[in-house]
């Protein structure tokens, strides 16, 4: 069983990284196939940001950001990048809720809604991974890893 834990730890941080790389790939090729969608949603939170080129530098941000965690270069930075990415579209839940959850309110989510949630997620798995590579930075250095009281 050590084994297998070993084999685990071994994977999760390149996983995590290719995986976060795979998602920003395809969500950011996805704004130049069509950017109207994400058009559409800045316009009924963010109007000031409603433009075709506003989406296409964000898709090309994703793209790149996908790229360079594809080749491990800089991933720390990388990741803080991203959770700016996913943290800029979870504020359409505070600044326009009836976009999140519909007409029937809190609890409750709409499509656009539960689509966004999954941000929450992405946005995790960007702190672990900027946590994870900042460990391997820092014992490249030389650093111990920081204790938390618990």
């Amino acid at each position: 069983m050590n084994g297998l834990f070993r084999l685990v730890e071994r994977i999760a941080g390149p996983l995590l990284r290719i995986s976060l790389g795979l998602i920003l790939l395809w969500i950011g090729a996805l704004k130049f196939a069509d950017p109207s969608p994400v058009v559409g949603l800045l316009h009924a939170s963010l109007p000031f940001l409603a433009l075709k080129g506003f989406v296409y530098t964000l898709g090309a941000l994703e793209i790149a950001a996908s790229i360079l965690l594809f080749a491990g270069i800089a991933a720390r930075f990388v990741g803080l990048l991203v959770l700016i990415i996913f943290a800029g579209t979870l504020t359409i839940f505070l600044i326009a809720p009836t976009v999140t959850y519909g007409p029937q309110g809190f609890p409750y989510l709409s499509l656009v809604g539960q689509f966004l949630l999954k941000d929450f997620v992405l946005a995790s798995a960007a702190i672990a991974m900027v946590a994870m590579e900042s460990m391997k930075v820092s014992a490249r250095n030389g650093v111990g890893p920081r204790r938390v009281a618990a």
